[in-house]
């Protein structure tokens, strides 16, 4: 065989001219099929082709493609769509704000809740207590008493109001009920 296929390089090239040769090629289907193949790449090569040119590797690329495994595509799940794709980075750049400003929020409020005097403190800030050689008296405490008993006083008198409005409130319902006892009674039974 590898003898036949030198004939037919040889032939092809124009050196060997036998009419053995020649019927060989004509009679095996196989050495057509190289012959031909020569023929087109000899063309090729000399930049010879011809515009009718019938190269027909449909049946060889049939035969490959039977013995082929199927591909099977992946379905596409809903983050692979457009929309999705798009809409995830926003959202994640939306939470990622939204926490930022929470713990903004949060460290400004524990800031100004802490950072206030306490109220039960009255002039925190004051100077130390010399004594009455250096000119300033001692600081009373009668001021917090005082603060405290008038909060006192007003929750007293904010209970006695709202204790007023409630016995009011029930005579109103009382004496809204008398007429219809009078009714009930004036009625022939």
């Amino acid at each position: 065989m590898i003898q036949e296929i030198e004939n037919i390089s040889s032939m092809v090239d124009g050196e060997g001219d036998s009419a053995e040769h020649a019927k060989a090629i004509l009679s095996d289907a196989l050495l057509q099929q190289k012959w031909k193949r020569y023929h087109l790449t000899r063309d090729l090569m000399r930049n010879d082709m011809s515009s009718d040119i019938n190269f027909d590797v449909s049946s060889r690329i049939a035969k490959a493609l039977e013995n082929e495994m199927p591909i099977v595509a992946p379905k596409p799940s809903w983050r692979d769509l457009p929309v999705v794709s798009a809409v995830i980075p926003i959202v994640k750049q939306s939470s990622q704000l939204a926490m930022v400003a929470c713990v903004t929020a949060m460290v400004i409020f524990g800031y100004q809740t802490y950072n206030q005097p306490e109220i039960t403190q009255p002039f925190t800030t004051a100077p130390p207590v010399i004594g009455p050689q250096g000119g300033l008296a001692p600081v009373s405490l009668q001021q917090t008493r005082n603060l405290e008993e008038d909060r006192l006083e007003r929750l007293l008198e904010q209970r006695k109001q709202i204790n007023a409005l409630i016995e009011d409130h029930q005579r109103q319902l009382k004496f809204k009920q008398v007429p219809e006892i009078v009714k009930d009674a004036q009625e022939p039974r």
